[in-house]
């Protein structure tokens, strides 16, 4: 695992791509902090509340390292940088941190959602991912989306692993998310037939495939039909009947691949039948709404390229504890790839960087 002196060299070749800037008080900063810390990323906005940010900076077990790029004009593509993974332009707005993460330079970042802006980057990038609409997490101010849909966005974090985001939002919530009492929850999943992804699967399969490896005793399976939820309005409109009228505690989809056989990014759809074409098959559904239905919604990578399990709860502290109880049970039955994990999320694969002597 690379050292802090081989992050901060790593940070700065990447400064004028994924790194916008490093701390220039780190060293300081670590001496008071414990030993295994994680060191961790902002996104480049002035929207995240300073509140938050100091009570992450100044817990023991973290270091605020790098301050990440973020998309031109918050939009959903970043087409200054490439995704390591897919090898396609890399997804937005949150889009340098995952791959400061990747990259070995952090361990977690801090983002924010409108539609999708943390979760789908760190879903192209094979990451955990969490948004706080739900528990109170918002930014300064509302925006309208490029599909005008006004909103106020969420602050995220995306990691490494569940464990990592949990900590983090603990931290920044002043909260224990850990589940007080087992309840019998509703979870609502697509109906067989009703969504095909762009891989050409059934969402329903995926999702019941993933449900069958972990204990279920404690949930009761609903299914709806989601037909549609790639357009925001549907998936939004899913989102409350799923969690207002049908009373359902989480939901759950299959999402991906993101941005793999196309790009979901909407500007581009106002310029006739090549626009539309480009943006077809972008793997996005529910993750493009939670931010906006005010829910807490964490991802969960698969072993499928860009995808993952989105689980998105109704708001409240309590679920958002029993959305992690559910999803470190998931990533306890998914099985990435061992070459991934090495080179990735362990970083052993550290390349020594020629000097002048």
């Amino acid at each position: 695992m690379p050292g802090l002196i081989d992050k901060i060299q790593l940070a700065k070749g990447e400064i004028g791509r994924s790194v916008i800037a490093v701390n220039p008080m780190i060293v300081n900063e670590i001496r008071d902090k414990n030993r295994n810390m994680l060191y961790f990323g902002i996104k480049n906005t002035s929207q995240i509340p300073e509140n938050i940010i100091r009570r992450v900076r100044t817990h023991a077990n973290f270091a605020w390292l790098t301050i990440d790029k973020s998309a031109d004009k918050g939009r959903a593509i970043d087409t200054d940088l490439i995704n390591p993974l897919t090898y396609r332009a890399m997804t937005g707005s949150t889009s340098g941190g995952p791959i400061n993460i990747l990259k070995g330079i952090n361990d977690f970042v801090i983002g924010t959602d409108g539609g999708g802006s943390v979760l789908a980057p760190a879903m192209s990038c094979q990451l955990p991912s969490i948004i706080g609409a739900g528990t109170g997490l918002f930014v300064k101010n509302k925006k309208l989306s490029t599909d005008q849909y006004e909103f106020t966005g969420s602050i995220g974090v995306i990691a490494k692993r569940i464990s990592m985001l949990k900590e983090v939002m603990e931290c920044m919530l002043e909260q224990n998310l850990t589940p007080a009492s087992e309840k019998r929850l509703k979870i609502v999943i697509p109906k067989k037939g009703s969504i095909i992804g762009p891989d050409q699967i059934d969402m329903h399969d995926k999702v019941m495939e993933h449900l069958a490896s972990i204990q279920l005793s404690q949930y009761q399976i609903e299914e709806i039909d989601m037909n549609g939820i790639d357009e925001r309005k549907t998936a939004i409109d899913v989102i409350r009947y799923c969690l207002q009228e049908r009373q359902a505690d989480m939901i759950l989809t299959c999402e991906g691949p993101v941005d793999v056989y196309g790009y979901g990014e909407t500007i581009p759809q106002h310029f006739g039948e090549a626009g539309i074409n480009l943006t077809k098959n972008h793997g996005k559904y529910l993750i493009r709404a939670a931010n906006m239905c005010q829910t807490t919604a964490i991802t969960v990578p698969t072993s499928t390229l860009a995808s993952g399990i989105t689980i998105i709860a109704k708001s409240g502290i309590a679920h958002c504890g029993y959305a992690f109880d559910l999803a470190q049970q998931l990533e306890g039955a998914i099985h990435l790839p061992e070459v991934w994990r090495r080179y990735y999320l362990e970083n052993d694969q550290h390349v020594s960087r020629l000097d002048f002597w």
